[in-house]
């Protein structure tokens, strides 16, 4: 079942392919995990980044997905249109397909809930994401230490459940439309005491809500209304209401909103990356201590402070960021066009032509929309070729002129 998932998941990637050459961005695979301790065996369904075998030393966050086979499909094609406008980190996707939902998501036995199905298990469900799955995932892809769980409905009643439970597991939480109504809102009275607590958190958590009434909607707004008082040391959150999606549609709108949120938690502000490159670099190495992972500086925060160089005319300090840059990022087209705009500015005009050249060429690789490489590149040629033009003729003036005089 799943296998087809994947395939139809390809395929229909495939069909918005921008020209003929094109190649599905990243890698999807299907995979099986046995589990000792749920005594059974999952299927997972895998994403790997689009520069993921092009990077070889580059290591990945982790989204760790639940109701993958319902989910995963959205998720990774919501990721990969935001990684291409820089607006979300680049992550490996494990989807977590499942059996028996209802029991591994709550986190109590609910008597009144077994025509429905089993519950009480969010215990041992996290035992197995702590214990089996994730030491898994980090021995067999480059991971950074940097884990995100996102859930919708039951698996995200399940995703609140494990932030205040074992908040050592992940960093960062996304739960859709949480049904934190569970047995009479049962997670409440933990939850007041965690967020209440004068210890550091250092978490991210984005929670969403559809147009969904009843006890749906007044656990989220009891939950919100907790999240709002308690200002927890290190701990950064958003709350979403939108009453123009359903129940059933609110992980994905949502799926966007909370990439970019989380990313925005990691960003810099502007007024650092004002202050230049080291700065933002200081800036990164406080973010790997405070939450325990390898924060590389991100592209945009580096490319936002080379225009601030640039801006400046400080073409030679612009360049040098452009490179480092480059130097990090070598499979991104974007950041050979930066470079490009730096030595353009300061005159350099064949190195900013060979800087063009280099970031069409990788577009391909990368496999990005280029039409504005196309451009820029045509541009940068047309403006040195009107150059020779114009010193070839002022040389034959001058020529003339000289000849001219000894007759």
């Amino acid at each position: 079942m799943y296998q087809k998932l994947a395939c139809v998941f390809i395929g229909v990637i495939l069909s918005f392919s921008f020209h003929v050459n094109a190649k599905v961005r990243g890698e999807a695979k299907v995979t099986t995990v046995t589990s000792e301790i749920l005594n059974e065996s999952r299927e997972l369904l895998i994403h790997l980044p689009n520069n993921y075998s092009r990077s070889k030393d580059t290591t990945y966050p982790v989204l760790y997905l639940l109701d993958g086979q319902r989910n995963f499909g959205h998720t990774v094609g919501t990721l990969d249109l935001l990684n291409q406008s820089d607006m979300a980190q680049e992550m490996i996707v494990v989807g977590i397909t499942n059996t028996e939902r209802s029991r591994d998501f709550t986190p109590t036995y609910d008597e009144s809930y077994n025509e429905w199905g089993i519950s009480g298990g969010a215990d041992n469900f996290l035992d197995f994401l702590e214990k089996e799955l994730k030491p898994y995932v980090t021995s067999n892809y480059r991971t950074n230490n940097y884990a995100i769980l996102a859930g919708h409905s039951l698996s995200a009643l399940f995703t609140v459940y494990a932030l205040q439970e074992r908040p050592h597991i992940f960093q960062a939480y996304f739960a859709f439309s949480p049904s934190l109504w569970w047995h009479e809102e049962v997670i409440f009275p933990e939850a007041e005491k965690f967020f209440k607590s004068d210890s550091d958190l250092n978490k991210y958590l984005y929670v969403n809500m559809g147009s969904e009434g009843g006890k749906m909607l007044s656990a989220f707004e009891h939950y919100t209304e907790l999240l709002n008082s308690n200002k927890r040391k290190g701990f950064t959150f958003d709350t979403e209401l939108d009453t123009s999606e359903s129940h059933n549609t609110t992980a994905l709108s949502g799926m966007s909103l909370a990439f970019q949120k989380q990313l925005n938690s990691l960003r810099p502000s502007g007024t650092l990356i004002q202050e230049g490159l080291l700065a933002v670099e200081q800036y990164y190495k406080g973010l790997s201590e405070k939450y325990k992972f390898h924060a590389k500086p991100e592209y945009k925060a580096v490319n936002h402070a080379g225009y601030t160089a640039l801006n400046k005319q400080d073409f030679e300090s612009a360049i040098a960021i452009f490179k480092e840059n480059v130097a990090s990022f070598p499979n991104k087209s974007d950041a050979y066009d930066s470079l490009a705009d730096g030595y353009e500015a300061k005159g350099d005009l064949a190195m900013a032509l060979a800087m063009r050249k280099k970031a069409l060429a990788m577009s391909y690789e990368e496999n990005v929309e280029n039409g504005t490489y196309k451009a820029r590149l045509n541009n940068l040629e047309t403006k040195i070729g009107k150059g020779l033009k114009s010193k070839s003729g002022s040389k034959t003036v001058k020529r003339k002129t000289k000849k001219n005089a000894k007759l």
